[in-house]
């Protein structure tokens, strides 16, 4: 599905800037995972038979490990993959993806014409899980990470107020959701709440909800003078 929403913007103005020519690029866009054996042999059939030019990964590798799962994903993407670390990501799991080049939590990394933040963990749960910050700790790290309206921002938990109900209530981070309204990136790609996949545009910012890798859910993205976001089952 076309959103209309230009994939380049003048950042002077803020305006968006419709180009003719510019490099497509294609993402496949994954999230919450949480060491299912079946999807990652199903992600390898998918890898097999597609070719994506970046593989997006907003969190949970694995659920409280192992170790060896988050290795074989990292793995069958090699240097193709960038990612954060999910809520329920121990520390252990986390200790082995922050020494990787591609880990991008609280960081910026230029991506072609475009370039990439990350945020990993989540706002706190009821449920005490292995990575868990406050909202002023999330404030902080995406206020330190440089975003800007080139920034595709891969965020584990999703805005407050958008594809995070649970139970009738919202669950999502305020941070991040002031993070969209004052830096307005060209993009969120996020998961965390399995109960909901789909995509809004909030102020000039398309926000992607990712469904669950552990049900064989994600996105197949391509942006060049457009971004056109198709969810998939692999």
């Amino acid at each position: 599905m076309s959103t209309g929403l230009s994939a380049s913007r003048n950042t002077a103005t803020g305006k968006d800037i419709k180009v003719n020519e510019m490099p497509e690029l294609r993402i496949l866009a994954l999230s919450d995972i949480h060491a299912d054996e079946e999807a990652l042999d199903s992600l390898r059939m998918l890898a097999s038979r597609e070719t994506y030019d970046v593989v997006l990964f907003a969190g949970d590798m694995t659920n409280r490990g192992p170790i060896t799962y988050a290795q074989d994903l990292i793995g069958l993407f090699g240097e193709s993959i960038y990612f954060v670390h999910g809520n329920m990501d121990s520390a252990a799991v986390v200790d082995i993806l922050r020494p990787q080049p591609h880990y991008i939590h609280g960081r910026k990394v230029p991506l072609g014409e475009w370039n990439l933040v990350g945020f990993g963990g989540s706002n706190p749960t009821p449920f005490q899980t292995p990575s868990e910050l406050g909202e002023t700790q999330i404030e902080h790290i995406l206020a330190s990470a440089g975003i800007d309206d080139h920034t595709i921002l891969i965020s584990h938990p999703p805005p407050y107020g958008h594809f995070d109900t649970v139970g009738g209530m919202h669950v999502g981070s305020k941070a991040v959701m002031d993070a969209i309204s004052k830096y307005r990136p060209l993009m969120v790609l996020c998961g965390h709440i399995h109960e909901h996949e789909g995509q809004e545009i909030i102020d000039s910012t398309l926000v992607v909800k990712l469904g669950a890798a552990n049900a064989h859910r994600a996105a197949d993205i391509t942006i060049d003078s457009d971004i056109n976001v198709k969810f998939i089952s692999f």
